[in-house]
């Protein structure tokens, strides 16, 4: 357990939020501060990505209606984390993976860290015992050939690995629709062609460390998201404005979400596509 009294060097001051999701966001301000506080005591890099970099740069924090954060890290950087920060984070804080929650059973995002003093309720998680605090998502990236033949086997594979995730999670939601219903029939066989995708995932992540920076950065092999840059949009990273304080992002912000968002990322969607609580059933802060 950590010897940094975090609740001294960061309050946790939740119930300052006039909204329940004001509430949630500084649940999870307080949990990058953590987060950012033990990546630079141990020299790991990471940087805020999707929403969480576009309400960096848009709105100098969150996006007023998101009820999420995401970082990436780097595998090297993102193994490390995951051994480290166990032994680093105050009591009220958790490291969720599959070995830390045995009832976390999400292949393809393999890490949240969990506030435990709030609950929110994501969509699929109903009928599931794992911890349900609110969390940060992190997602490890990985190497991936600069090389054009290379690299379509490498999205080839990827595209592989989101139809059987997305197959596996359709027991979720069986009761929306008939196709639906007959994937989740054969959830058992999609289960065991993921765990066995996993194992070559590996294989890859590994052989692909020696590209060392002449590559691509993607989301993981094991994860099931799609999105390539150039290493040297992510590296080295900068520091810029979140709320309070200053965090990560990658080198060049503006690429970085061009390519997620397009040219006009700057431009807030209409009212009526400003969805809150977007990524939840129920929030609750505080409990």
């Amino acid at each position: 357990m950590s010897v940094v009294d975090f609740s001294k060097l960061y309050p946790d001051n939740r119930q300052e939020g006039e909204t329940v999701l004001r509430q949630a966001q500084l649940v999870m301000l307080r949990m990058l501060k953590i987060i950012d506080y033990i990546c630079r005591k141990h020299d790991i890099s990471y940087w805020m990505c999707s929403g969480t970099l576009l309400g960096a740069v848009r709105h100098k924090g969150f996006i007023p209606w998101d009820d999420d954060l995401d970082i990436c890290m780097i595998r090297e950087d993102y193994e490390r984390f995951v051994e480290i920060a166990v032994n680093e984070f105050p009591k009220d804080m958790m490291l969720q993976t599959r070995e830390t929650d045995p009832h976390y059973h999400y292949l393809p995002l393999p890490c949240k860290v969990r506030d435990k003093k709030s609950f929110i309720l994501s969509p699929g998680y109903e009928d599931e015992e794992c911890e349900k605090g609110l969390f940060i998502d992190i997602f490890p990236m990985d190497r991936y050939h600069k090389q054009k033949l290379p690299f379509m086997f490498e999205k080839i594979v990827k595209v592989y690995n989101m139809f059987i995730c997305k197959s596996l999670d359709a027991i979720y939601f069986k009761d929306e629709s008939i196709d639906k219903k007959i994937l989740a029939f054969f959830h058992p066989v999609f289960h065991k062609l993921v765990l066995q995708y996993m194992k070559f995932a590996k294989k890859l992540i590994d052989r692909n460390r020696g590209l060392g920076t002449d590559c691509r950065l993607g989301h993981g092999f094991d994860t099931l998201w799609k999105r390539y840059l150039r290493f040297d949009d992510i590296f080295p990273v900068v520091e810029i404005d979140f709320e309070d304080s200053k965090f990560f992002a990658p080198h060049r912000p503006d690429v970085y979400l061009t390519t997620l968002y397009g040219p006009n990322y700057m431009t807030p969607p209409p009212e009526k596509q400003r969805l809150a609580a977007q990524h939840a059933h129920e929030i609750k802060p505080i409990i």
